[in-house]
């Protein structure tokens, strides 16, 4: 905000333009016989980068504590500062305005300096800091998989206010980490997560949620093709209604176990020590425990075919 005052000649108290700055108040100011500008800018807008968020140093002429003396003397004062210069200028759409258009690729401290038109050699300064935000990194978690009735908490970073779309099975749409329940199965629901920042500029994530109508369950493929297609080149586990795999074994004909994990979504490519294997039959074996912490197991057979 900037508000303007002048020197009253029959006035002798001089006031530090700092002081008028910070009281808020129009500050009657010695400067001989000349009309000095106060410069006040009270605000520090935060824009984001990578947005349309621009924002205008405007400058008002505003008194809210002046005495009614000095509010007539605000209307001609007005008048007193005709030039204006903003640094640094290289950002700003016009530095020579009293409301450019601020444009900025890092946090800026800008200068408004305002010169009279009565030959006061003594011009008045402030300052505003227009604040950049970092990107918005939106984050709705990875796709995963359910089972009906399995409460599924789900987690989103990024910002300060988000918007989950639809809002389907979710306890609340506009909080980070509503908790999914689904009383239906479904091949998946596809929800839109929007992520907002303090300069309300938004960024967006999707998260996929497949529903089984099944009980808890570790499902693993009866054969892969590890031929760097970019198709069933992973043998996986497809773990739904657990809460934690403890691990994914994978044994050769001769029993030695050649791949082990405990992580979901990890799992074995078709070699050892990076030398592809041939064709062949692999025993598997998977254990986890349920969302109820109820052990589960399961083993089987796989084929390796190239």
């Amino acid at each position: 905000m900037v508000s303007e005052g002048f020197n009253n000649s029959e006035s002798s108290e001089f006031v530090n333009p700092t002081n008028a700055i910070s009281s808020g108040i129009l500050m009657l100011l010695n400067c001989s016989i000349f009309k000095q500008p106060v410069v006040s800018l009270s605000f520090n807008p935060k824009i984001a980068s990578g947005c349309n968020c621009n924002k205008s140093l405007t400058a008002f002429s505003v008194s809210s504590k002046a005495s009614p003396p000095c509010s007539q003397i605000l209307t001609r004062a007005k008048s007193f500062a005709i030039f204006f210069k903003w640094t640094p200028a290289i950002s700003l759409t016009n530095a020579n305005l009293l409301n450019p258009v601020a444009k900025p690729a890092s946090s800026t401290a800008y200068v408004l300096t305002a010169f009279d038109s009565e030959g006061c050699p003594k011009p008045s300064r402030d300052t505003v800091v227009v604040t950049v935000l970092p990107d918005i990194k939106a984050s709705a978690g990875r796709d995963t998989a359910v089972i009906i009735n399995q409460p599924l908490q789900l987690s989103a970073t990024g910002g300060i206010k988000y918007l989950w779309t639809p809002a389907v099975g979710l306890s609340a749409a506009n909080i980070p980490n509503p908790i999914a329940l689904y009383n239906t199965g479904s091949n998946g629901i596809q929800y839109k997560l929007l992520v907002y920042n303090e300069a309300s500029c938004v960024d967006s994530a999707f998260l996929t949620i497949k529903v089984f109508n099944t009980g808890p369950s570790i499902f693993v493929p009866t054969a892969f093709t590890p031929n760097s297609d970019g198709k069933n080149d992973i043998l996986k586990p497809i773990v739904v209604g657990m809460k934690r795999l403890e691990y994914f074994n994978i044994y050769n004909r001769w029993g030695q176990r050649i791949y082990t994990t405990s992580t979901t979504g990890q799992g074995w490519n078709g070699t050892i020590r990076g030398l592809p294997q041939a064709p062949g039959t692999f025993v598997w074996m998977v254990k986890g425990f349920d969302y109820n912490n109820k052990a589960y197991f399961e083993k089987g057979t796989v084929t390796l075919i190239r």
